[in-house]
């Protein structure tokens, strides 16, 4: 299965807010804190990003998701498989798959 290079923000464990490239899609993997629970989802929250949305050009993460988002879905923490340094490249099967189900005019 391919891999793509992401950029994260938040890491306990593994990178908790993550943008990736997928098909030409920009795509926002978030895994908030529940302060009630004292611990991050098990889930990610998967969605894909306004195309003029960039990471490299963004300032600040902190109000990702954009209402301009659209939510795609959730995928299992344990589902996405990283590079051996956990920081750097993504394994993009459970993603493409979640865009295939949801909307496939996205890929």
């Amino acid at each position: 299965m391919p891999r793509v290079a992401f950029e994260y923000r938040d890491y306990w464990d593994v990178p908790r807010l993550i943008v990736c490239t997928v098909e030409g899609t920009e795509i926002l993997l978030d895994s908030e804190f529940d302060e009630s629970l004292e611990e991050y989802a098990a889930q990610y929250k998967v969605y894909a990003l306004p195309p003029e949305l960039e990471p490299g050009s963004m300032n600040s993460w902190a109000n990702l998701p954009s209402p301009e988002a659209r939510y795609l879905g959730s995928v299992s923490v344990s589902a996405i498989e990283f590079d051996p340094s956990g920081r750097k490249e993504i394994e993009v099967g459970p993603l493409l798959d979640l865009l295939r189900r949801r909307d496939p005019s996205l890929i």
